[in-house]
């Protein structure tokens, strides 16, 4: 019983000993596989960090490569403008230095003939004196060879003495009047030399292009639409050729109607705007910007005013100052050659010690006659006097005006000036292009043509005048009758249009049903 016993708590010590054995090294066995677990999962994490240090090095490195090319862009930008400018101004100091110079030497000249008119005027005090001692001996002479009384001989004397002085006067006061003459001349070519110089144009010269800039490349492809849809649209409704070439982030618009051409341009900026480019949106922004534009002429002819120090004008001549922007002559616009003018006038005016208030409200309102619409054959000189005078300018600004008329001359200075300053303005070298004024006359006279035409709605000349777009009224014109209409302008165009190659006439008859759910 005994040894049964001892052999129990044995075996029942060797089971436990052998239990804690096996536990320890379970446990033993858990902690490496712990520490192996726990290894793997920090070199993970490593590797994990690595990456995302080595991405958001990558993607840094990226972004400031992109910044910096966009820096460089910008300088290359800039230093390109800086070269234009800095060229410009060597011309401008070149053309400035050389018109010193003449001035220089014409007062070099001046200052040479005052110095021999000077000594000129000193040898005739002296031969005035040597004369009147050489009177002196003849008279005394006189008195004892002829032997007069000394009242005789005193008339004598005295009637010799005054044809003399006849003749010496008459000499003196003709080379006076000749050096007179030759320094007004001088004087009168230096002051318009400086008006001309100290003219510069105001507002840039522009042919029939106009850029209109995108926010970017995409929207190119939005304004041609699918299958060219949308940029057809917005030719047919606006008359102008639209330019879409590799230049990035532009689009050029072309016509020879400025009206045109700026209606397009604010149409294209509102759409660019909105985002919504599609047929429909482009004809209501299209009627919304012909009804604002007016606005916009108005806020040009505030402006204009405004640069030439013009104020208190009427709010009617204010628009017609805007409205000459969009007709031009001579291949500028009027408002750029009126601005010129009334820039000469008044420094004319004011180097003659003339008010040049007058002058310049007379200059930048000579020639608002010709886009105000007048039903007679009124000259638009007369016409731009008459409303000068209904809205409130002065007689003198009226009679300025209506002096470059030449049935209404006026003895006004300031309409002289006025005249002088006009005439400055139109022959002054470079300054008319009448190719491009030929070009836009041409168009317009075909544009006309088409338009006496019955049934004819709008007519646009585009493409450079190689394609003419018709469109006519639904109402008065069938579709048979478009087909004809077609032929007939051919044939007219070819009667009465001078034109090299051929041009392509296209006619459109649009019929919309409208109709309301309510």
């Amino acid at each position: 019983m005994v040894i049964t016993i001892l052999i129990a708590l044995c075996a029942f010590i060797l089971g436990a000993a052998l239990a804690g054995l096996i536990t320890f090294l379970q446990r033993r066995a858990d902690s490496r596989r712990a520490s192996s677990e726990a290894a793997q999962i920090l070199a993970a994490a490593k590797r994990e960090a690595e990456n995302l240090v080595t991405n958001a090095e990558v993607q840094s490195r990226e972004k400031l490569l992109l910044r910096e090319q966009e820096q460089e862009r910008l300088f290359a930008a800039k230093r390109e403008e800086l070269s234009k400018l800095e060229s410009k101004l060597e011309a401008e100091e070149a053309r400035i230095e050389k018109a010193s110079e003449q001035v220089q030497s014409r007062l070099a000249t001046v200052a040479d003939r005052e110095k021999k008119l000077a000594q000129r005027q000193e040898k005739l005090e002296q031969e005035a004196r040597e004369v009147e001692s050489a009177l002196a001996v003849h008279r005394a002479k006189l008195e004892e060879i002829a032997g007069m009384s000394a009242s005789a001989a005193k008339a004598e004397l005295v009637r010799q003495l005054e044809a003399d002085a006849r003749k010496d006067a008459s000499r003196i006061v003709r080379r006076i009047e000749e050096n007179a003459r030759d320094s007004s001349k001088s004087l009168a070519r230096m002051i318009v030399l400086q008006a001309v110089e100290k003219t510069v144009p105001y507002l840039p010269r522009e042919g029939v292009i106009s850029v209109v800039k995108l926010p970017n490349e995409e929207m190119k492809g939005r304004i041609i639409g699918r299958e060219g849809r949308n940029i057809r649209t917005f030719e047919r409704i606006t008359g102008v050729d639209v330019i879409v070439d590799d230049t990035p982030e532009i689009i050029m618009l072309a016509c020879h109607n400025p009206a045109r051409r700026e209606i397009a341009k604010l149409t294209l900026e509102k759409l660019v705007e909105d985002g919504r480019i599609h047929p429909a949106r482009i004809e209501e922004l299209t009627q919304k910007s012909r009804e604002t534009i007016e606005e916009h002429l108005t806020e040009q002819g505030k402006e204009a005013l405004f640069h030439l120090g013009v104020f208190n004008m009427n709010e009617r001549l204010v628009s017609l100052v805007g409205r000459m922007k969009l007709r031009s002559a001579g291949g500028r616009s009027l408002l750029e050659h009126s601005m010129e003018v009334a820039k000469m006038a008044s420094y004319l005016g004011q180097c003659l010690g003339i008010a040049v208030e007058p002058l310049k409200r007379a200059g930048i309102l000579h020639k608002i006659g010709f886009v105000e619409e007048s039903l007679d054959d009124t000259h638009p000189i007369i016409v731009a006097s008459q409303l000068a005078k209904q809205f409130g300018e002065s007689p003198t600004v009226v009679s300025a005006i209506a002096h470059l008329h030449p049935d209404h001359p006026s003895p006004l200075p300031e309409a002289h000036l006025l005249e002088a300053a006009e005439r400055l303005a139109l022959t002054a070298p470079g300054v008319h292009d009448e190719g491009l004024e030929r070009y836009a006359e041409h168009l317009d006279s075909v544009e006309k043509l088409v338009m006496g035409m019955k049934g004819v709605d709008r007519a646009y000349a585009l493409k450079a005048g190689r394609e003419l777009l018709v469109m006519v009224d639904a109402k008065s014109v069938d579709d048979e009758g478009t087909i004809w209409l077609a032929k007939e302008i051919a044939e007219r165009l070819d009667r009465e249009v001078r034109f090299t190659g051929q041009i392509k006439v296209q006619v459109i008859r649009e019929t919309r049903a409208v109709d309301y759910a309510t």
